[in-house]
């Protein structure tokens, strides 16, 4: 990539943007939460799980963009801590769900306010207007990444 800003094409632009946001949070908030560190992988699926509720584990690998075999290993260490249980499908008896248990819901929901305080302070540097309009426009640009 084009280290020059003025010569990198705006979709690269958005891309670096994004990825210096990410990787800024990642590092602000991305070290052991307590005595119970999780990998990235883990993590990702502690969310996706909190964001989706009770789900299957194809459908969980698909919302982390990962094979099944690494949302299994993610989801058996989340189940070994007691952050998620599997619980039948009362529609197919071969299937299971995974959802989060009250731990899990709590550990999702306390990472996720150590993010915005790190988010809180930077977002409030630009004025209400563009807030809005930023998240405007990333709810747009998630939208179309989905479809």
């Amino acid at each position: 990539m084009c280290k020059n800003r003025n010569m990198t094409s705006t979709p690269v632009r958005i891309l670096d943007e994004l990825s210096h946001v990410i990787r800024a949070l990642t590092r602000i908030t991305g070290g052991p939460d307590d005595a119970l560190p999780l990998t990235g992988t883990q993590r990702l699926a502690l969310f996706e799980l909190s964001e989706a509720g009770p789900t299957r584990l194809n459908d969980l690998a698909a919302r982390m963009g990962s094979s099944a075999p690494t949302a299994s290993r993610a989801i058996d260490a989340l189940v070994e801590v007691g952050l998620v249980q599997r619980s039948p499908d009362e529609h197919d008896r071969r299937a299971l769900h995974l959802e989060l248990t009250e731990v899990g819901r709590a550990r999702a929901a306390e990472r996720k306010e150590r993010v915005l305080e790190a988010f809180r302070p930077a977002v409030a540097t630009l004025p209400a207007a563009e807030q809005k309009q930023l998240a405007s426009l990333l709810a747009q640009l998630a939208a179309a990444l989905t479809e």
